[in-house]
């Protein structure tokens, strides 16, 4: 049996064939097609594993776009359990073939609009499991920049899968000294400071995946989005003065534990948000929950 592609690093085959490939991997049927990049089931064959390969035409990206090779480089430096793991890249003159680790479960997004909301003590094992890997990123000196719903992928169909932060297209290194400028992320889930850019504010920090963490929390607990606004200059002035909407009935029955740490994460002063290890060490997130708090149930 040849040896599991859990158990050894990532390789990176700059001037490959789509030959070597094929001759590594056995490709299936396409589950999702994207701008840039087609995914398909497949199979090591080798070890009979089931992957996900990524197909990127690289003609879709303007001259200069180095997107494709960052996502490269972070996922080659990502492993753990709750990010998707990088197997193989093979780099043909036309297309970049990213073999990662197959995942069945679907989006969490899909879960969120199944159920409607979560109860407290399921909320908080997928945000611990959230936090986690964005503490481990945060540490390798990576920001996600693009956390949210449809980014969060279930290893599996059971209920209780792990979640695994999926999606590295918009990530970059940081350091103390980067300036971290571009504008990205998607529009419900994007920082105040992100916004900030173009009124004079330069640089923003990790914190800006630490907000995102927070919308995602405040829907899991919700089933509704804080900020939202089909204008988009309307939503993005909420979300600068970090007016978010728990009106709705459903927060009456949340704990002041959850409530605070929403509170917390939906920070606009971003020197002041938790960090993600601060947010793990929060009370509600280590478990300290009433087991029918934030249920739905009547």
């Amino acid at each position: 049996m040849a040896e599991s592609l859990r158990n050894r690093a990532p390789q990176v085959f700059p001037n490959a064939t789509v030959q070597d490939f094929l001759e590594r991997y056995e490709v299936g049927e396409t589950v999702g097609v994207g701008g840039f990049a087609v995914v398909k089931k497949g199979k090591d064959k080798k070890s009979g594993e089931p992957v996900a390969i990524k197909v990127v035409d690289k003609s879709r990206y303007a001259a200069g776009d180095n997107s494709l090779e960052r996502e490269i480089q972070v996922l080659i430096k990502v492993d753990h359990p709750n990010c998707i793991r990088l197997y193989d890249v093979y780099i043909t003159p036309r297309k970049v073939y990213i073999v990662t680790e197959l995942v069945t479960g679907g989006e969490l997004l899909d879960r969120v609009t199944e159920k409607g909301n979560y109860t407290e003590k399921d909320a908080a094992k997928i945000i611990r499991q959230i936090l986690d890997g964005v503490a481990y990123l945060h540490k390798q000196g990576i920001v996600h920049r693009d956390l949210k719903l449809e980014n969060m992928v279930m290893l599996d169909e059971r209920d209780e899968s792990p979640v695994k932060i999926a999606d590295f297209g918009l990530s970059k290194f940081f350091s103390p000294e980067t300036v971290l400028s571009t504008m990205c992320g998607s529009p419900q889930y994007v920082a105040p400071e992100v916004l900030g850019v173009g009124d004079g504010l330069k640089e923003y920090s990790p914190a800006v995946d630490m907000w995102s963490v927070g919308v995602i929390l405040f829907i899991l607990l919700s089933g509704y989005s804080p900020f939202d606004d089909d204008n988009d200059a309307v939503l993005f002035e909420k979300i600068k003065k970090g007016n978010y909407d728990a009106d709705d009935p459903i927060w009456e029955n949340i704990s002041p534990d959850a409530k605070d740490i929403v509170a917390k994460l939906l920070t606009v002063d971003s020197g002041k948000r938790l960090t993600a290890e601060q947010a793990l060490n929060h009370p509600w997130v280590q478990g300290k929950v009433p087991a029918t708090a934030g249920s739905n149930d009547s």
